[in-house]
């Protein structure tokens, strides 16, 4: 029984750490994308020749940016990574990750999915292509979307990456049920 005990106290600690570095890793990663965010936005203002209609920038340097589909991928990927985040922080505290915070947490990263596969829908989708000094930057934001007719799109890539989020949150969400009723126990 003490080994027993022993393997889970060592695993614990194991995914404690692991989740430290992994809080480390999306820290780093979310301070990186939003400095690059910023660095976009002031670069496409400082160099902006037109913006037509349909929210596309056209730049001095010949580049574009598509507002809708430029604010929706800002969304997915930020708020994918404060989910990640948060999560991994809570499991480097020693909180287990089946818990009903964490589900709502995987759920808002589902919305976001969904936002941008609605955003889609009203064709306004498209490309980031930017030439930033030596660096090229091509983004493509709704990079499965199928064309259902007469024009109408629709971002599937999104629309699938929301369901396994929901599916994720509702395993999680019977997961953080089992931990509960563990800890009763206990």
């Amino acid at each position: 029984m003490s080994n027993s005990v022993q393997r889970m106290a060592k695993a614990g600690e194991n995914i404690r750490k692991l989740g430290f570095c992994m809080a480390a890793v999306f820290a780093g990663m979310l301070v990186a994308f939003a400095a690059l965010v910023v660095y976009v936005i002031w670069y496409a203002v400082a160099n902006v020749v037109s913006v037509d209609s349909f929210g596309v920038v056209t730049l001095l340097d010949g580049g574009s940016i598509v507002i809708p589909s430029g604010l929706c991928l800002a969304l997915v990927v930020g708020v994918s990574l404060v989910v990640l985040c948060g999560i991994s922080h809570n499991i480097s505290r020693g909180v287990s990750p089946f818990t009903k915070a964490h589900v709502r947490l995987i759920r808002v990263l589902a919305l976001a999915f969904a936002v941008n596969a609605a955003v889609s829908l009203v064709g306004a989708y498209g490309s980031v292509n930017l030439t930033i000094g030596g660096l090229e930057l091509y983004i493509v934001p709704h990079s499965f979307v199928i064309e259902i007719c007469q024009g109408a799109t629709f971002d599937a890539g999104s629309f699938i990456g929301a369901v396994v989020c929901l599916f994720i949150s509702a395993i999680w969400s019977y997961a953080s049920l089992l931990q509960e009723q563990s800890d009763e126990l206990v």
